[in-house]
């Protein structure tokens, strides 16, 4: 009792460490038995620093990278953030991570994701689920410098493995009853690849996706495969958004002006941001959950994030 009471009073004496106190929460984690153990540690290390409250499943998928035969550790992992405040929620959005070269890296957790995804739950109150897919070009494998594309090309690969992943969840929500997943896909640099092939084998518009978001990952001819593939006809859904964010001098948004100047009517449909400088690659990818849910509509920028450099 006395403890109980002396823990208040010290509460109430220094602000900032009742703050402290109060914010402090658990990450529960729960990982297959031959998960990777590096990005886990990341990831976990990351949600704690930033204090969201969730957890964290690590899994393999048999719809996609299930086997890899230039991993590693022969397969390729799922993480998945499921935050606190979900237990009576019948939808939720859920944004689908493709990583850029050498990425499901340190980095991709620590100074990428956890910053972005901590300021959609607790600053703006958003409890969104966070699914980070392992790319055919992460650092754990030997192809970190190539095989972009070569992911889910197989028939409804992806919109297969949005079943996987979301069944999971449900699984840990408890739910059998039906639970509405709004869809996500955010593609940074070689992410948009995976996009591409996506949308022309992977079943991307069948999993009826509410937002598809391209940063600074429009190279070569990634855009229009991925328009023809299924975009084109997926824009007419009703609160479906395209978004397309590129450096202004770089090759990313070269290649989408290219294909917007073909396509004028089609273009009218994308929401599309020329970003100069201080604007840079990195700080696009860091940047583009916030943008996508409405932080940067001047495009002006503006470190939203204590930590980043």
């Amino acid at each position: 009792m006395r403890i109980a009471i002396a823990a208040i009073l010290i509460c109430f004496s220094f602000p900032a460490l009742a703050c402290e106190i109060k914010q402090t929460c658990e990450i529960n984690l729960l990982i297959h038995p031959e998960a990777n153990p590096l990005p886990v540690k990341w990831m976990h290390d990351a949600l704690k620093k930033h204090r969201v409250c969730s957890s964290l499943i690590s899994m393999s998928t048999t719809s996609s990278g299930y086997k890899d035969k230039y991993h590693k550790f022969g397969k390729r992992d799922t993480l998945v953030v499921v935050p606190k405040r979900l237990e009576k929620a019948v939808s939720t959005d859920i944004i689908y991570w493709f990583h850029g070269l050498t990425g499901f890296s340190e980095k991709t957790f620590k100074k990428r994701l956890a910053p972005q995804y901590s300021w959609l739950v607790n600053k703006q109150n958003w409890p969104a689920i966070l699914v980070v897919t392992e790319m055919p070009w992460s650092r754990f494998t030997r192809t970190q410098w190539k095989r972009q594309g070569q992911v889910f090309r197989g028939k409804d690969e992806f919109f297969n493995y949005t079943k996987e992943v979301e069944d999971r969840i449900k699984q840990l929500l408890g739910r059998k009853r039906q639970f509405k997943f709004n869809r996500v896909i955010v593609g940074h640099s070689a992410g948009g690849s995976a996009i591409a092939s996506a949308a022309l084998y992977g079943g991307l518009c069948k999993a009826n996706p509410v937002g598809i978001v391209f940063s600074d990952s429009t190279y070569g001819r990634w855009f229009d495969r991925s328009w023809l593939g299924c975009l084109e006809k997926h824009r007419e859904k009703r609160d479906f958004r395209i978004m397309v964010l590129g450096q202004s001098f770089g090759r990313p948004w070269k290649n989408y002006v290219r294909w917007q100047k073909r396509n004028q009517r089609g273009s009218s449909h994308i929401e599309a941001y020329r970003l100069p400088i201080p604007w840079t690659h990195g700080k696009i990818g860091n940047n583009a959950v916030p943008f996508f849910y409405y932080r940067f509509t001047t495009g002006k920028y503006e470190n939203i994030y204590q930590d980043e450099k």
